[in-house]
């Protein structure tokens, strides 16, 4: 299963959602969750620097993904 996981994980970096049928999508549960968390995740990783400044993360970074 782990394997499966690693490779679909990879071939949907490289091709994206279009790739996949669209009732699939649809159906796909916590949809909204993943898609922010990626949005998210690659915003971070361009633009972390500029989010955050100099003080580390913004209040409202820190809201939405509370420290340990």
């Amino acid at each position: 299963a782990a394997v499966g996981a690693v490779c679909g994980g990879l071939l949907g970096a490289l091709h994206g959602e279009t790739a996949l049928p669209p009732a699939w999508i649809a159906e796909l549960e916590g949809r909204a969750t993943v898609l922010e968390l990626a949005d998210d995740f690659a915003l971070e990783m361009t633009h972390g620097a500029a989010l955050h400044g100099p003080d580390g993360a913004s209040p409202g970074w820190l809201a939405r993904y509370p420290r340990a």
